[in-house]
């Protein structure tokens, strides 16, 4: 009796203390009133400062050609809305405060109210800022396409419309799974099937495009591979074989794809590694092409097959003329250029390197002798090639120059569609003798990339994916691989099975060269005899083995040896190759590499990508090595003292990403290492890549004089560029990133580079003002891209100190970044002499806070080939270009049109104005808040991205100049929020050429296209617009998109897309004749539009009946607009023949759809007019032919409607989305559903369905169930029922407030599907499945618990095994009573980690600890954040009000929290 009446005393006491602490709290908001303000404005400064961060980094990503995440933009929505809800507060709050004379007076209601607003906003504000961390913003979106296909120089021949015409229709063949195209090598059919792929795209016939490339010798895993990448599907590191197939194919099964396979050579198991559609295929393809139609028809089961054939005489004819141009028409040249174009026997490729090579012979008896070799050739017989293929592409090898036919021979070495960095051939090619009087690594370089350019010239070589890269056509490959064995003794072997090759060691012996990639290191020979052997190219197949101790003892001449991707020791044999000249170690994973120092003769040695952590002291031996590439050793850490500088004769050197912990005199490290200084004893050298983290430790001023290239950093926090084999890896010849300040500007080194450099990233720190006069005194002359960022006491970019110079003559891009003291460009511009900035093309200045103006009228005329501006965040800007007051415009180099008032910005082609809040306009010598007045002028300006311009009240002047804004494309214009007009009328005439116009948070616009108040008869003749897209997004004052005055001027018949959001005065938005001309849109959403009552406004006098067609639009959504009423309110009909997507959500007003019976009555029996209200569509058999998801608000009407409708006219579904009432509960007739057979995705919102009907074969597709609201629901499914068997197909359930469902499954129903579970506030679950349903959830990869806080104790109340081998996400949020998760032994071999939190919504993730289960990590959770028990009564009581009453209604209606306070 005492331990109850302790017990009740601690209840009373912890009771009392919640209910003093809510009254506290109450008096807290009136006493507090001024600190929770003060907090209030705290805290929104915070939210500005991460909002800030979190946009440049999103700015960053979208200049790096990411798509921003959808968490990103909603969490930047978010900030928006709260700041306005401040901002309105703080408003209130001042206005309050004035009124009780200035806060002395306020009633304690007032008083409480505003303290009370301030700390729940501020915690708002709090939730929002602790939300705003991001592992990443954006990722990059897969281009359309997958792998692309060049598609250049293709010709819309009439041999090939036919093939092209008919693979199209195929493609809209719903029997047709597969289709071939089939013909020899060098016929054009990867090109036919690139333009295929890209009309495919254009036509939006696939959600995907994916193209690989298969080959002789395919790699399976790697073409598996490639395809999940554009896929986006990740495989992890432990998943099997079979895994990754399942995987695949259950990928490829998500979305309507067309699957590209170019250049199939033998039957391929498709399936076997899961590239396979299924039987429910949904309209995906394989398109395969391949040289042999049996390979298509019989081995890759294609159904139906096209073959392409030559060109015809005149088609071949035109493509030789047109490549050899004027020659031609020559009458010297036509009669042999019929022999020729006859001998090439209508062979595209024949043609095209016949055509190239004698392009620019001017001589006949040239052309007359290359007629002679074609009809000479001897023949040969290549698998799958005309004879005349050879024979052209022979021709054309024999008009290289000897080192260019050696070149082209050594790239058919390399892998089959492999695109080659010329860096990698160029360092390949040191240790061979192929170029005469060639000796150092510069003009290696030079002489490779001049060849590599003659042979693209000649179409033997294509580009590759950059300027830095090339390819080579398989055919011409081919004939290549041909040559070089038959001529020159290099061996290709495309695979380890190429046993004739292999295992002939005559051919081995004689051979000078032998590239091999595809290979297990242990089935090579132990010892391979080839005396006369120059060079070996291998790559190691899977990382299989060491390459045998023995291997090179018979290689002895080899002189340069390549490795691809190896894991390997090195052979102790490696030592014999004296005469190595050229080492290529290409991204291996290396033991010891000290064997390396006995190749003594070797000048080449490539190590980038490696894994080596310490250099060898043995390297210091190779005296004779003139190339060093660490490029990309990431793991390198120690190079040992005197290494480096005993390699006298080293010219080039390459650190990028790599080894940068220099050893720094008087400082003690754990390691000894090199030292900067040490570069100074090598006097050969002329390229350098480093990174010396300390200016301290620069090497003597001597050996930067000698660099030819340079990419040096120095100062601890710069980071290296992310580097791409597809870039040129010298695209500025010198290149630096400095911190520079005062100790070490006149330094030497410093200096000279700053004088040559030609790309400069400069960070001034302490001491430093300006960077001309005080950086460099001569003006930079060799800069052409320079970025200052970072400086709080830089004051002018140019100071010149009295000194007349010219400065910057070659920069083309300048970025000035985060200045905050910076007061102006140029400080003494009269000093400025002719010739400055004279190239400069784009100029970037953001986060400059003193900045008034960028350009001084004065000196406008030096910016005359500006192309490009971005200014943004610069808080104090008042203008893009000013008068100083000291000055009139009196300058000599100042254009005419200046001295006459109008500055033309005549190259510009694009410019961004962000978040310049005191911009008064882009020249302003009066406060006009005007963008564009009369005096300047953009005579090419195609882009105008304008955000945060509060003071701005109009874009344009009334009297803009003539030739000004013509060719403006894209316009987008944000948060203007003083913003009264778009386009007034004088500037409608000058949109021809628009093509995208996004417009958003301006407050005060009206109408976008103003034409009342003009003369239309004096605006211009009638055009069309390019425009493409259009959005709209809360303009709250927008009454007119277009008015009907607009369509006597421009047309909009190009539009595409068409979205507009939180417009909410807006009641109609197209005029009826702009909604007839929108034959080309193809998506339109209004959402949140309070006031629409109509899509299509009336046009008055009209009461014919209107058919509207829209036959590309394929999205059309309708949401949120509680006032509308019809799409047009006229008698009419509409067809959607292309629609795949509707949504019409929260649009209470309207009728949705009903039978086209085609009968409108408007009058009464008494013979009078009546207002006609239609439904939205008005439906027949083929109004939706092609409809795939809809997303339906259903009401009490629409089960009026017959349920037949929706099978019939609706049969097609695949989505299905169906939302009821918040405030009642609707029934749907099962016969709704019944015609479904196709639906693979159902969600169900506040609704249920009734008993009638069997509709269990409607769901045997089903593999998504979203089950939301159903508060009535207390079973999913009857055990042993029919419909509960329909749903076993299952891959995604989620089932959300459904209260009185006490268990997920029946025992009888089993889930070896289901990949995804969530069950969320369903407070009457007492668990989730019984045993037999939990043993077949083999399948199960995530699971999530959320808000079950009354019952649910457990995941499964038996004491089994329970086994969940796929499961690799676990979540587990207020469940309060969930103290296990099974009373059984658990197996998840796959979970490492596991969720748990008792408040938040995504909680912390914790690791598993060893040994531990998921109900020890549950047990740990409890005894970690023990909750009293009184606390946990206090809450469930707090709670049970609201929550029995909700279920008095049959409403599930519960509340997490104590509702108020």
């Amino acid at each position: 009796m005492e331990i109850l009446t302790a017990s009740f005393q601690v209840i009373f006491e912890k009771i009392v203390d919640y209910t003093i602490g809510a009254v506290g709290r109450q008096m807290g908001y009136l006493i507090c009133y001024k600190k929770n303000v003060d907090n209030l404005r705290s805290e929104v400064v915070d939210l500005k400062v991460a909002k800030n961060s979190v946009q440049q980094k999103v700015e960053a990503a979208q200049k790096n050609v990411e798509e921003i995440e959808d968490e990103v933009q909603g969490w930047l929505t978010s900030v928006e809305e709260i700041t306005i809800k401040a901002q309105k507060f703080f408003e209130e709050e001042g206005q309050v405060k004035l009124k009780c004379c200035n806060g002395r007076c306020f009633n304690l209601k007032t008083r409480y109210q505003l303290g009370r607003r301030a700390h729940k906003l501020e915690l708002a504000v709090k939730d929002i800022k602790g939300k705003g961390t991001f592992k990443t913003v954006g990722h990059r979106v897969p281009i359309p396409g997958g792998t692309s296909i060049s598609t250049k120089g293709y010709e819309d021949f009439e041999s090939r419309k036919l093939i092209f015409d008919g693979v199209m229709k195929a493609l809209t063949d719903d029997n047709i799974r597969a289709i071939g195209v089939c013909g020899m090598g060098g016929l054009g059919k990867t090109m036919l099937v690139g333009k295929i792929a890209k009309q495919a795209i254009e036509d939006k016939l696939f959600e995907r495009v994916v193209t690989v490339v298969v080959s002789q010798t395919p790699n399976l895993k790697q073409i598996q591979k490639d395809i999940a990448k554009e896929l986006e599907l990740k495989f992890q590191d432990e998943d099997t074989d079979f895994q990754k197939a399942h995987l695949l194919c259950e990928r490829l099964k998500k979305e309507k794809i067309l699957l590209i396979m170019d250049d199939i050579w033998n039957k391929i198991d498709l399936e076997a590694h899961g590239i396979s559609f299924g039987d429910d295929h949904k309209g995906s393809k394989l398109l395969l092409t391949s040289r042999f139609r049996d390979v298509l028809g019989t081995d890759m089961d294609a159904q139906e097959i096209f073959s392409v054939g030559v060109l015809s005489n005149d088609e071949a004819k035109y493509l030789f003329s047109k490549i050899v141009g004027d020659l031609a028409e020559n009458l010297n040249f036509q009669s042999t250029m019929v022999e020729l174009v006859k001998e090439c026997a209508g062979l595209p490729i024949a043609i095209t390197t016949v055509a190239n090579a004698l392009k620019n012979q001017k001589k006949p008896n040239v052309w007359k002798d290359a007629l002679r070799q074609l009809k000479r050739a001897n023949p040969t017989h290549i698998k799958g090639m005309h004879d005349k293929v050879y024979q052209g592409i022979k021709l054309s090898y024999n008009f290289l120059p000897k080192e260019a036919q050696s070149l082209f021979l050594f790239c058919s070495l390399f892998e089959e569609d492999m695109v080659i960095p010329i860096a990698l051939l160029w360092r390949i090619l040191v240790g061979l003798d192929f170029f005469q009087d060639v000796y150092t690594m510069e003009e290696v370089r030079n002489m490779v990339h001049t060849l590599v350019e003659s042979l693209k010239d000649s179409c033997l070589l294509l580009e590759g994916d950059g300027s830095g890269t090339f390819k080579m056509h398989d055919v011409i490959r081919d004939v290549a691989i041909y040559i070089a064995d038959k001529d020159k003794e290099m061996l290709t072997i495309r695979s380890s099975n190429d046993s004739e090759k292999w295992s002939n060691m005559k051919n081995l012996k004689d051979s000078i060269g032998i590239a091999l990639f595809d290979v297990k290191f242990s089935d090579l020979p132990k010892r391979l005899e080839c005396p006369q052997l120059n060079f070996i190219l291998l790559g190691d197949k899977g990382n299989s083995s060491a390459i045998p101790n023995h291997f090179f003892e018979g290689t002895k001449e080899l002189k340069v040896l390549v490795l691809f991707e190896a894991c390997l020791s090195l052979p102790s044999s490696l030592s014999c190759l004296h005469n190595l000249q050229s080492l290529v170690l290409n991204k291996c994973e290396l033991e010891d590499v000290a064997i390396i120092g006995e190749l003594k003769n070797l000048k080449a040695l490539i190590l980038s990508g490696s894994n080596i952590k310490r250099l060898p002291i043995e390297i210091g031996q190779l005296t004779y090595l003139q190339l060093l590439d660490l490029k990309r050793c990431t793991e390198l850490e120690v190079i040992p003292p005197s290494v480096l500088s005993n390699l006298k004769r080293l010219e080039e050197l390459y650190m990028k990403s790599s080894f940068n912990q220099w050893q720094v005199d008087g400082e003690s490290t754990e390691r000894n290492n090199a030292r900067v200084s040490e570069l100074d004893h090598l006097s050969l050298l002329t390229t350098l890549c480093i990174h010396i983290p300390n200016a301290k430790i620069l090497p003597k001023a001597l050996l930067f004089e000698k660099l030819e290239r340079y990419e040096i950093l120095i100062g601890n926090d710069w980071k290296w560029d992310r580097e791409s084999d597809s870039v040129d890896e010298f695209k500025f010849s010198k290149m630096m990133k400095l911190e520079l300040d005062r100790r070490f500007q006149a330094e030497d080194g410093i200096i000279i580079l700053l004088k040559r450099c030609e790309y400069l990233d400069l960070a001034p720190k302490d001491g430093i003002k300006n960077i001309i006069y005080e950086v460099d005194k001569e003006g930079f002359p060799q800069l052409k891209h320079l970025y200052v960022r970072n400086s709080a006491e830089i004051q002018y970019i140019i100071n010149l100190m009295g000194v007349q110079c010219v400065v910057f003559p070659l920069l083309e891009f300048l970025s000035l970044d985060n200045m905050i003291n910076l007061e102006k460009i140029c400080h003494d511009h009269d000093q400025l002499a002719m010739g400055s900035f004279h190239s400069l093309k784009k100029l970037e200045v953001s986060n400059c806070d003193g900045l008034i103006f960028v350009f001084s009228l004065t000196i406008l005329g030096c910016f005359s080939q500006l192309q490009e501006i971005v200014i943004e965040n610069c808080k104090v800007m008042r203008a893009i270009v000013a008068k100083e007051r000291k000055h009139e415009i009196q300058v000599d180099n100042i254009t005419d049109d200046i001295k006459t008032n109008t500055m033309d910005f005549s190259q510009l082609r694009s410019l961004t104005l962000r978040n310049l809040p005191n911009l008064m306009g882009f020249y302003s010598d009066v406060d006009s808040q005007l963008l564009f007045n009369e005096k300047v002028a953009f005579s090419n300006l195609e882009k105008i991205y304008i955000e945060g311009l509060d003071n701005l009240k109009m874009l344009w002047h009334n009297q803009v100049d003539p030739d000004s804004f013509c060719k403006l494309q894209i316009l987008h214009v944000y948060n203007c929020e003083n913003l009264m007009n778009i386009f007034p009328p004088n500037m409608l005439r000058r949109l021809q050429n628009l093509k995208n116009l996004r417009k958003s948070g301006c407050n005060y616009v009206e109408e976008v296209f103003e034409v009342r108040g003009a003369n239309v008869d004096e605006i211009c003749d009638k055009g069309s617009t390019q425009l493409r897209n259009l959005t709209l997004i809360n303009l709250p004052k927008l009454k007119h998109v277009w008015t009907s005055d607009l369509e006597a001027i421009l047309t909009f018949q190009n539009l595409h897309r068409v979205q507009v959001f939180q417009c909410k005065t807006l009641k109609s938005l197209f005029p009826l004749s702009v909604a007839k001309s929108l034959k080309q849109l193809e998506s339109l959403t209004i959402y949140d539009c309070g006031l629409m009552e109509e899509i299509v406004a009336l046009e008055e006098g009209l009461e014919t009946m209107t058919k509207f067609v829209f036959p590309r639009i394929n999205f059309l959504s309708l949401e949120l607009l509680p006032k509308l009423k019809c799409f047009y309110p006229g008698k009419h009909t509409s067809e959607w023949p292309s629609l795949k997507i509707l949504t019409i959500r929260k649009c209470n007003k309207v009728k949705t759809v009903a039978l086209n019976e085609l009968s409108f009555p408007n009058t009464n029996e008494l013979g009078h007019h009546v207002s006609i209200q239609q439904p939205l569509f008005l439906i027949e058999k083929d109004t939706f032919p092609n409809l795939k998801e809809l997303d339906l608000d259903w009401n009490e009407t629409m089960n009026q409607t017959n349920g037949r409708l929706f099978g019939e006219f609706f049969c097609k579904l695949e989505v299905l989305s169906l939302y009821g009432k918040d405030d009642k509960l609707i029934a749907v007739p099962s016969v709704f559903v019944e015609g479904l057979r196709y639906l693979k995705s159902l969600s169900v919102t506040n609704l249920f369905f009734d008993n009638e009907g069997q509709y269990a074969g409607t769901f045997e597709r089903l593999t998504e169930l979203y089950l939301y609201k159903m508060p009535k629901l207390m079973l999913l499914w009857k055990e042993n029922s029919e419909q509960g068997r329909a749903f076993q197909n299952l891959e995604i359930l989620k089932v959300s407030e459904c209260g009185r469902l006490k268990n997920l499954f029946p025992s009888s129903m089993h889930f070896r599907n289901l990949n995804i579970l969530r069950v969320w506030k369903c407070h009457g679950l007492i668990s989730l499945a019984t045993s037999s349903t939990v043993k077949s959830l083999v399948q199960l990869k995530e699971l999530d618990l959320y808000g079950c806080k009354r019952i649910l104790r457990s995941f499964h109340l038996g004491n089994r095994t329970i086994k969940f081998p796929s499961l690799g996400d676990l979540t587990v949020t207020r469940c309060p009573e969930m103290k296990i998760f099974s009373n059984g032994v658990l197996s998840m071999p796959k979970l490492k980690k596991i969720g748990l939190d008792e408040n938040e919504w995504w909680p912390k993730q914790r690791e598993l600890l060893p040994e531990e289960d998921v109900n020890g990590a549950i047990k740990r959770f409890w005894e970690e954040n023990y909750v009293p028990c009184v606390q946990q009564l206090f809450t469930e009581k707090t709670d049970a009000s609201p929550s029995e009453a909700g279920e008095k209604n049959g409403v599930d209606n519960l509340e997490d929290d104590l509702k108020g306070d």
